[in-house]
């Protein structure tokens, strides 16, 4: 009869058994007992397991006592945040401690990844971030360029931001003459996309994560934005339009006779303007034009709107208005071209 010996892992045994989550096992085994018995034996162990009382999940028993001391640590430290931020959601002071609770506000339990192609950012970003399924954009953001090497420590994420925001504001909004901002373009497709959306979740990022602010909204916009006004009660003159051919109707309106403001019917009444066109209602015309150009865009608003959900930030946009307007509406020293550092984002330790 075979005598049976006790095996006890060595210390690097051990480890290996540890890391495929094993634990310190003993085995009795036969002194005839091939390799491949051996192993069969081993499978055949069952695996004792608890569940974690914080998150509710099985690990083996000799990794749960590490697991659930940190995984409460983890929980209570996000439960806690979660109480600040809320108690302090009224009370900010300042833009610089709006900036340091939206960066408080990212969560670096899990990450958000992206491959993005630098032929063609926007419309790879756009489609990579909104499909991405297995994770959140309130996540810290890691990106990988097509054909590059290097893993994103925080400046491939802030290199995407300040791309993608200027990519954003060229191709989803419009300026004017003045350059005191821009407005939503008027696109169709881009809405049904959800691009505005997924825009306002971008921009939004940006602000958290260390990117540049998206400062290249006209001040209307941003006020609809944080007041949740209705249409019929924004505030919107002629320098607030900013398409081009809408500049060029009313420039011809206002420069026409009355002989030649007969040619410009059909862009009138395209403008919703039901009186009659003549030069003497010159002023009515010119207010249907300004009206139909800023509402027309309120859609593409409403929908970037949506987007600054993430991190609660229209709840601190709606509370802070004029604190954060800095954010997204162009100041004297951005309508100048100065090369300032505006904003100075919180060391966290």
């Amino acid at each position: 009869m075979d005598e049976q010996h006790c095996k006890t892992p060595t210390g690097e045994e051990e480890l290996q058994l540890m890391l495929a989550g094993l634990g310190k096992r003993s085995l009795a085994l036969t002194e005839s007992t091939t390799h491949t018995e051996e192993s069969y034996e081993h499978d055949l162990s069952p695996e004792k397991t608890a569940e974690c009382p914080v998150c509710r999940k099985d690990f083996n028993i000799n990794v749960i006592e590490a697991h659930a001391s940190g995984c409460g640590l983890r929980s209570a430290a996000h439960e806690g945040n979660r109480k600040t931020s809320a108690l302090s959601l009224n009370s900010f002071q300042s833009l610089e401690e709006i900036l340091e609770w939206v960066t408080l506000q990212v969560d670096d339990g899990g990450t958000f990844s992206i491959v993005v192609s630098r032929d063609d950012l926007y419309t790879r970003a756009m489609m990579q971030w909104q499909r991405q399924k297995r994770s959140s954009p309130k996540h810290r953001l890691r990106v990988s360029f097509f054909g590059e090497d290097g893993i994103d420590t925080g400046a491939l994420s802030k290199e995407f931001f300040t791309e993608m925001i200027a990519e954003i504001e060229n191709k989803l909004f419009v300026g004017g003459a003045d350059k005191k901002g821009k407005n939503p373009l008027y696109c169709l497709s881009s809405l049904d996309q959800n691009h505005f959306r997924t825009a306002g979740e971008m921009m939004v990022a940006s602000v958290a994560q260390g990117g540049p602010p998206p400062n290249f909204m006209r001040e209307w916009c941003y006020k609809y934005l944080t007041t949740q006004t209705d249409s019929d009660s924004m505030h919107v003159s002629v320098s607030d339009v900013t398409d081009p051919e809408l500049v060029q109707l009313i420039t011809e309106v206002n420069s026409a006779t009355d002989d030649s403001i007969h040619t410009l019917i059909d862009s009138i009444v395209n403008c919703g303007f039901t009186g009659k066109i003549s030069c003497v209602n010159k002023d009515a015309i010119v207010r249907a034009i300004v009206l139909h150009a800023t509402t027309r865009v309120v859609p593409m608003l409403d929908q970037l709107r949506k987007g600054m959900e993430l991190y609660n930030m229209k709840k601190v946009l709606q509370a802070h208005a004029d604190l954060c307007q800095p954010l997204f509406v162009p100041t004297e020293d951005d309508e100048l071209g100065c090369d300032s550092q505006l904003f100075t984002y919180p060391t966290l330790h």
